[in-house]
This record gives structure tokens, C-alpha cells and sequence, in this order.
């Protein structure tokens, strides 16, 4: 899966596991309203944001 911010891989964990026994990076971040406002209607609450763009969405608010 690629980030539908920057188009990297975003290091998805879901895909990679069965759902019951899912983990992933993301599900110990924050993200902001406002990134999540970025994303395309059509892909919000189905696309993961990468860890790249959430931290340099993070240390522009700085």
C-alpha cells in the first residue's frame, strides 16, 4: 500500500497480518484532523498515511 499523500509505501501493518492479530506503527500515533482533512475524499478512512508524512505534517506545526 502506498501513502496517497507522497505515493511511498506507507508500511501498512494490516496488510500484513490477520485482522484479529493486526498491529501496526500507526495505531500508536496521532493524526491530526487537519492531515486527514489532506487526504482525497474518496480515501478517507480507507488509506494510511506513511510515517514520513506525518511527521513532517507534525514538525511543520512546531
Amino acid at each position: 500500500m502506498n501513502c496517497p499523500l507522497c505515493g511511498e509505501p506507507n508500511h501498512c501493518g494490516m496488510k500484513a497480518v490477520n485482522e484479529d492479530q493486526a498491529n501496526c506503527w500507526c495505531f500508536y500515533e496521532k493524526f491530526p484532523q487537519e492531515l486527514l482533512q489532506q487526504l482525497p475524499d474518496e480515501q478517507r478512512g480507507k488509506a494510511c498515511i506513511c510515517k514520513s508524512c506525518l511527521d513532517t505534517f507534525q514538525a511543520s506545526r512546531k
